[in-house]
């Protein structure tokens, strides 16, 4: 096999905020995206990553992209991959939640809707509007899949969907739509077009995402090991994003004790507990490097003062690698089972 078809090709968002976002993401990751040739083209590598090719698609391009084998993986959103994606098992949701990239896709009436709050609400409205009016209440949305599986869950059925192109929050104002389900991140730009959340009606939580294909076809060995290195740095910036790591020595007689206590109480990860007479003390003491939550550092250093803990120090990693990857082996497992067997293990879900 030659050496091109070992390299890893890597599908990124060609505009907007997404791509901003992601390239931003990538770098903190430690891969920075650089532009082939005179920057025109759409096409990138990583610093430091020589078997990797960047190509560019429109976002929502990406899920279809990977799933036909024109990238081996992408980053995109996850309400893209729902919505536009062709469907599992021809691929796999590798890494669902990357840290940026977020929003909720919502139901939204008008304002002036006074009796519709709930999903319950709406269901009612749109029968009692189809009894009266002779015809469907009409949603303007970019989600068309999404939203039909949202309405058969909730067992909302008259309605007719309008396609929206445009800014679908303003579908109502025009006269195209009755109401929308769309995009939303602080709500603010529904509130400007009059229009409201109902209670219930989240469609879906959505942010980035790593997608990688389950066809065979487009794998090598080369690709597969360099998707592991891909895969295992990000995980290891996004743990020390939201991760510390605390360095202490405690009294030997109180370790056992404690280490349970950190574990089942505070939620920390122990990465290593060496046991050692400190003869300056003249005690033996535990030595512990362990990884803590930031949102609970607070507690968790007040817990180990007054269990006689020393030398607290407090680190901020860039990366902390852990061992194996389960996303990425669960992802090798699937790659390796025959199509058959992934559409029964979706099917299960």
């Amino acid at each position: 096999m030659n050496a091109r078809a070992q390299r890893l090709v890597v599908a990124l968002p060609s505009k907007g905020r997404l791509q901003e976002q992601c390239t931003s993401f990538l770098s903190g990751c430690g891969f920075d995206v650089r532009r082939v040739g005179n920057g025109r083209e759409y096409a990138s590598s990583l610093v430091g990553m020589d078997d990797v090719d960047v190509i560019y698609f429109r976002p929502e391009e990406i899920p279809g992209r990977v799933e036909q084998g024109d990238a081996h993986a992408g980053i995109t959103g996850e309400d893209l991959y729902r919505e536009f994606g062709e469907g599992q098992p021809i691929s796999s949701l590798l890494m669902p939640k990357l840290g940026f990239g977020g929003a909720r896709l919502v139901v939204a009436v008008p304002q002036s809707w006074l009796d519709v709050s709930t999903v319950g609400d709406l269901d009612e409205a749109a029968m009692l509007f189809h009894q009266r009016h002779g015809r469907s209440l009409r949603v303007a949305t970019k989600f068309s899949r999404l939203t039909r599986s949202f309405f058969a869950e909730n067992g909302i059925v008259e309605y007719s969907l309008v396609e929206s192109s445009g800014a679908t929050e303003g579908a109502p104002a025009a006269g195209i739509a009755d109401f929308v389900v769309d995009l939303t991140s602080t709500g603010t730009t529904l509130t400007e077009n009059h229009l409201k959340e109902i209670v219930g009606g989240t469609v879906l939580q959505t942010e980035a995402c790593l997608i990688a294909s389950l066809r065979a076809a487009p794998w090598s060995v080369g690709a597969v090991r360099t998707l592991e290195h891909l895969v295992e740095q990000i995980e290891a910036r996004i743990r020390a994003t939201s991760q510390l790591v605390l360095r202490f020595s405690i009294p030997l007689k109180n370790a056992a004790e404690r280490k349970q206590q950190l574990g089942e109480k505070f939620g920390c990860t122990l990465s290593s507990w060496n046991e050692s007479a400190d003869t300056a003390a003249r005690e033996a003491r535990s030595f512990v490097v362990a990884y803590c939550q930031r949102a609970k550092l607070y507690s968790v250093v007040k817990y180990l003062k007054s269990s006689g803990a020393a030398g607290i120090i407090v680190d901020r990693g860039e990366f902390i690698f852990a061992g194996k990857s389960p996303a990425f082996e669960s992802f090798k497992k699937m790659l390796k089972e025959p199509p058959a067997a992934r559409v029964k293990a979706v099917a299960d879900r």
